[in-house]
This record gives C-alpha cells, structure tokens and sequence, in this order.
C-alpha cells in the first residue's frame, strides 16, 4: 500500500538530471558528491511510468534529461562483460541489447531489462578489446558471438533481450 501524502504536500520536485549526469534542483546545481551518489541509486520508475528518486523510506518524482543510467566502467574478461553503472551496481552486459544512437553513442538495457543506461567515453574505451572489423564492418566480440549493435532512432527505450 502506498503511504498517503499529507494534505498541501505532492511528490512532485524542481530536482532533474541532465543528459550528461549532473543533477540540479531547479537551476541550482547538486554538487555534493555523497548527495549525487545517492540520487544516481535511487533513480526508480513510479508506478505511473515516471522518474523518481526512491529509498526505503519514500519517492519523488524527477526529471531525466537522456538516459537514467549511466556505464562508466566495463570489464571484458572470458567473452563477458561486466558494468559499473552510475548507481554503483555491477552486472554482466547482455550483448542483446546494445544500440547506438546516431553519433555512435553505445547504449544497453539495464537493471533486469528496467532501464537504459549510456556508455561513457572510458567504458566505451574499455570495450576496445573486444573489438573487431570484417567485411561488413565493426563488431563486439563477447561469449564467443560477434555482436553488431544497431543503429536506432531511439536508444532511450530499453531493448528487451
């Protein structure tokens, strides 16, 4: 059961986060690097669909300018890869679900098939070893599959596997 908002109050906040990860309450930036780590973990989805910061205790909404995860590191070892994400979770890629935008830009699905996350520049770079070119062009190599990620109009939208 969801708790009852007292009367006068809303879940409704100024707090957003830009496409490139910075968080802001209305046009004040959030800088506080424990306050920003803890916003990146509690990004969730509300139960009609929107962004909010969520703990154990209560959710609020947000805004979300670009992808709510983020990659910022990527381990290839075996023929997997495993993710550090922007809420601090680690968890194996699935390959499946790699897009690109059309700048070239790397995203995947994330969090169980919940959430996109967006490839930085360093996990981008870190990829390198598992990458390949033949004649129909670039590809990932990972569990022994060569995978070519789309170019999609919206990489946004999370990929089912």
């Amino acid at each position: 059961m969801e708790p009852r908002i007292p009367a006068g109050r809303t879940r409704e906040t100024k707090i957003r986060r830009d496409a490139s990860g910075r968080w802001f309450d209305g046009d004040d930036p959030i800088e506080h690097p424990h306050l920003v780590r803890a916003f990146d973990a509690w990004i969730g989805i509300a139960p009609d669909g929107r962004f909010c910061l969520e703990n154990d205790v209560n959710w609020a909404y947000v805004t979300v300018e670009g992808a709510p995860l983020f990659v910022h590191r990527a381990r290839v070892a075996d023929g997997e890869a495993r993710l550090t994400l922007s809420d601090g979770r680690v968890e194996p890629l699935d390959p499946r679900t790699l897009r690109q935008a059309e700048d070239g830009t790397l995203y995947c699905t994330a969090r169980d098939g919940t959430m996109t996350a967006r490839f930085d520049r360093e996990a981008m770079q870190q990829l390198e070893a598992a990458v390949g070119e033949d004649e129909q062009g670039v590809y990932l190599e990972l569990g022994g599959e060569r995978i070519r990620p789309p170019v999609v109009d919206d990489p946004l939208a999370p990929k089912a596997p």
